[in-house]
């Protein structure tokens, strides 16, 4: 359509500036259209939805706030300048903390996902249920369905709240394993089986 003003008399960028406000995980372009589309009655393009996250990024430039593309949509965010000054504001001295053994659990997943937990006890050479659970817990990762192996396991993958506590649009802007000297290559899952001894 030409116009951003809608028939409900505010202009296009303002309702969806409204609906990010009341989200707090990130909407999708898709999702914002069709808002606006049930909302208004009125039938718009992606094209439109572009313009107005446009306007609101401009409108927010000299903001303590910026619309920001995460996790496959986007979303309204302090900027990160201000995050020490918040922190304090809030009272926020213990910020999330992953332990190594978590910290490695989640690079796994991460970089070979979908995964299961024999997948992950061999490359860590422990048993990770712990970790597994914890980052489950933690809502980092989430289940993935069974995979096509004897006994039919349970596989894990990252979550969209991962994408978003790292700032990434996608798991394409992971860091490409190539360029991690350290990171172990995915062994033939055959010769997977459940670590002993230790656990973390």
């Amino acid at each position: 359509m030409e116009s951003n003003e809608v028939q409900t008399g505010y202009p296009l960028e303002n309702l969806i500036e409204a609906i990010l406000f009341t989200n707090s995980n990130p909407v999708s372009i898709s999702a914002l259209q069709k808002a606006v589309e049930y909302i208004t009655g009125t039938s718009y393009v992606q094209k439109d939805i572009e313009h107005a996250l446009e306007i609101l990024r401009q409108r927010y430039s000299i903001s303590s706030i910026e619309i920001i593309e995460v996790a496959g949509g986007y979303a309204l965010r302090t900027r990160p300048g201000y995050g020490e000054a918040l922190a304090k504001y809030i009272g926020l001295q213990n910020p999330l903390h992953l332990s190594k053994p978590l910290l490695e659990t989640l690079a796994i997943i991460a970089y070979h996902q979908p995964v299961t937990r024999p997948f992950i006890n061999h490359l860590r050479g422990v048993q990770s249920d712990y970790a597994v659970d914890r980052l489950l817990e933690l809502e980092l990762i989430e289940p993935a369905g069974r995979a096509n192996l004897p006994g039919k396991p349970l596989s894990y993958r990252t979550s969209a709240k991962f994408l978003e506590l790292l700032g990434l649009r996608s798991l394409e802007d992971l860091p490409k394993l190539r360029e991690l000297s350290d990171t172990p290559s995915p062994p033939d899952p055959s010769q997977i089986h459940p670590a002993e001894n230790q656990s973390a």
